[in-house]
């Protein structure tokens, strides 16, 4: 010990008497710093080998100047040693568990250290810093218990197990400023402060992948400016000082705390209510996400526990011993934004997926944006042209029925800027908005909606469920409103029309055309509810009315709902007759043919109470679920863009393909939700052998499958199937409520 006291004070005094040496050391110093930084790159050999004597050196240098014990001496060669060995030698991948508890021993070992650090460093300032690095250590901890589970269902690399590097506070950079005149630390402050973004987050990015993944920063503020001046302010105040260096270290870690607070550690995908789920190329979303636009999306909406999702992985962390599928975590998401970049790569399979489970739940909005032409992303691997191209045309047929198109957006590179504005305008938040508040009444009602909802996931018939998933997509209450109106409408007039094509079958009734032009030459709410009564009033039914029947005095249980919908009939409009205290289905498309009548139900009204608008929403979840209950199977033989399919109307929004080229690749096919039906359409293709613009349904009855050539109340054309509306002119005029035809009827001869 004596000796090393000898040789200390003779080395310390000859770096006293030279300056040219102390100068030198000194630039080596930030030419390492420079190095660590990736300024300056190096082979993976020499930059390991220049940290290694740059550690050596300083701690030295630091024990030299009688800064540090010998026990912190000590502790620091071994950490140095320690680290050059284990980061040169073994390959991460393999030894992950060594990396991760040295990792842990390390951190130890540097908070011992604290205490060995002598002369200008405060007892006061040895606690913040043992606060903070008591922090890391904590969460350190997490990852290595953690770890021995995520590892072997994740692919995590070296640097996203790293902890915050925590710049400002390791102790060779605080050692650093001991070392008399070192300038070459506040070089390296304000090489900081040019880029706050530099700074590594303070929550492991191991957890969450949270590079562009989760966006909630709504209040997001941009401090790179206001760290300079305080900087500038401490460093005036307190002179170039060990205080100054640690207040403004300690102002940007509380600035990187606050940034990521909301996303990191405290919280888990698991605690957000819905997300806005983005997904598609990325190097397109990339530029989309870069852009400030982008968060305005989340100001838009405004509203706590809602999130944008954006992650090119297909899993993720979403909590600190969880890991779940992407598309497990989007059944918490209500909004689909998809960009199809147009590669020849399985995104587009992603694509697909998603776009077939969003279409297949009624409660969430969909924007599809085209921008062609783009490369494949690092994300992504290209697969078969035949096969991409069978996916396209796949999405292509849908978005035709289903009235999805894409939004096209300019894919010229000099004009992606414009491109990616007009993608961030073209989304109406407002309807996301509005159903995150019409799911707060959900809590206060005797029905679970959630689950009626969930039950109607790829189940009913198409133009019921899409009617609803379409209410959702309005950014308008009042437009909601009439929707509303509408989706009851409907929903009697299927049962209506399905009931009299069934009975036109049972009956062999040849005179059905005649007999619909003379009884329903004009049909609109009020004649498919009168029919629904004497239904319900009928002495003798067949079997297939006799379940049209029970479906109708299906309860209505939600008592606190109907009690507005009450409030609305009797006080706002005026309703004269009994209302019924325990309300049936068929109860409630009376009282939904009232209000269309009293409310402009022809057009839209230009002001709604916002609950009259969600009464009738949650009366719609309710008539739409039960519609699903039919048994009944849909289907239709059609020509689509020159090409043969038959399809299956009864998954919900998702209309099923089943292509009848005799050449088609089914291999295509296998991984796509329509192949789930594929049994079920080779049933019905050796039933259906004409194409034509009929709809064909499949019951049971007496024991027996029939088909249904349904013609007098169903016509199809190109995939879409319409209703009979009544006869103007002599000609039957059909309408189509899912497509842009709602608004001018189609005739269909």
């Amino acid at each position: 010990m004596e000796n090393i006291s000898h040789y200390s004070t003779f080395l310390k005094g000859i770096l006293d008497t030279n300056p040219w040496i102390w100068h030198a050391i000194q630039v080596y110093f930030l030419l390492v710093l420079l190095v660590k930084g990736n300024i300056i790159i190096l082979n993976k050999y020499a930059k390991e080998a220049l940290i290694t004597i740059f550690n050596f050196s300083i701690i030295s240098v630091i024990y030299l100047f009688n800064e540090i014990s010998i026990n912190g001496y000590y502790i620091w060669l071994i950490i140095t040693i320690i680290n050059s060995t284990i980061y040169l030698l073994i390959e991460f991948k393999k030894h992950y568990k060594l990396f991760l508890i040295w990792r842990w021993i390390e951190t130890v070992l540097i908070l011992i250290s604290f205490f060995t650090i002598t002369g200008q460093l405060d007892f006061q300032n040895k606690l913040v810093l043992l606060y903070i690095w008591g922090y890391n250590l904590f969460l350190l901890s997490k990852i290595v218990i953690n770890s021995f589970y995520f590892f072997s269902k994740s692919n995590i690399i070296l640097d996203e197990v790293n902890v915050f590097d925590l710049v400002y506070f390791s102790p060779i950079y605080i050692s650093l400023i001991f070392i008399p005149n070192s300038w070459y630390v506040w070089v390296l402050a304000f090489l900081s402060l040019l880029d706050i973004n530099a700074i590594k987050e303070i929550y492991p990015q191991y957890f969450s992948k949270n590079n562009k993944i989760l966006f909630d920063d709504i209040n997001k503020i941009k401090i790179g400016k206001l760290s300079y001046w305080l900087s500038i302010f401490f460093i005036w105040y307190f002179k170039f000082s060990v205080s100054s260096f640690l207040y403004i270290g300690f102002f940007i870690y509380i600035i990187s705390i606050y940034q990521n607070s909301r996303r990191k550690f405290s919280n888990s995908f698991e605690n957000y209510l819905s997300f806005t789920t983005v997904t598609g190329n990325y190097s397109i979303l990339e530029k989309i996400v870069d852009k400030d636009l982008f968060l305005s999306l989340l100001q838009r909406i405004n509203l706590e526990k809602y999130s944008i999702l954006v992650s090119p992985y297909e899993k993720l962390v979403v909590a600190n011993n969880k890991i779940m599928e992407v598309s497990e975590l989007t059944t918490n998401s209500h909004h689909l934004i998809l960009i199809d970049g147009g590669e020849i790569s399985n995104k587009i399979i992603r694509i697909e997926n998603e776009l077939t489970y969003f279409l297949g739940r009624v409660d969430t909005v969909i924007d599809y944006f085209s921008i062609a032409n783009q490369t494949i992303d690092e994300y992504s691997k290209p697969i078969a042209s035949e096969r991409a191209e069978c996916i396209r045309e796949r999405i292509a047929v849908k978005q035709s029925i289903i009235d999805e198109k894409p939004t096209e957006l300019d894919d010229n590179q000099k004009n992606i800027d414009k491109s990616i504005n007009s993608f961030i305008n073209s989304i109406n938040t407002e309807s996301v908005r509005i159903n995150m508040l019409v799911r707060e009444y959900f809590k206060e009602n005797t029905i679970d909606y959630e689950q009626l909802q969930s039950e109607l996931i790829n189940n009913g018939p198409f133009e019921i469920n899409t009617l609803l998933r379409q209410m959702r997509e309005g950014g308008s209450v009042p437009s909601r409103f009439v929707d509303a109106l509408s989706i009851a409408e409907v929903a009697a007039r299927y049962l209506f029309s399905l009931t009299n094509e069934v009975n036109n079958y049972l009956n062999n009734n040849e005179n059905s055309i005649e007999d619909r032009n003379k009884f329903y030459s004009k049909l609109s709410f009020g004649p498919c509810v009168g029919f629904l009564r004497t239904l319900t009033e009928k002495g003798t039914l067949n079997a297939f009315e006799k379940s049209i029947e029970q479906l109708l005095k299906t309860k209505y249980t939600d008592n606190n709902n109907f009690e507005r919908l009450k409030k609305y009939l009797i006080t706002d409009l005026h309703y004269d007759k009994k209302v019924s205290d325990e309300p049936t289905l068929f109860d409630l498309f009376n009282y939904m043919a009232h209000i269309r009548n009293k409310t402009r139900g022809h057009g839209t009204p230009s002001k709604v109470e916002f609950e009259f608008y969600v009464t009738l929403d949650l009366i719609s979840i309710f008539i739409v679920n039960c519609i699903s209950k039919i048994e009944i199977e849909t289907f239709s033989r059609q020509t689509i863009n020159d090409k043969e399919w038959l399809l299956y109307y009864n998954a919900g929004g998702n209309v099923v393909l089943h292509p009848l080229e005799p050449n088609e690749n089914l291999e295509y096919w296998k991984d796509s939700f329509d192949w789930k039906y594929h049994d079920k359409m080779e049933e019905a293709k050796k039933q259906i052998d004409e194409t034509n613009q009929s709809v064909y349904f499949k019951i049971k009855h007496q024991d027996e499958i029939h088909w249904i050539k349904a013609e007098t109340y169903f016509k199809c054309k190109e995939g879409i199937i319409y209703m009979y509306d009544g006869i103007n002119n002599n000609e039957a005029e059909w309408i189509s409520f899912t497509t842009g035809a709602v608004i001018r009827p189609y005739r269909i001869n």
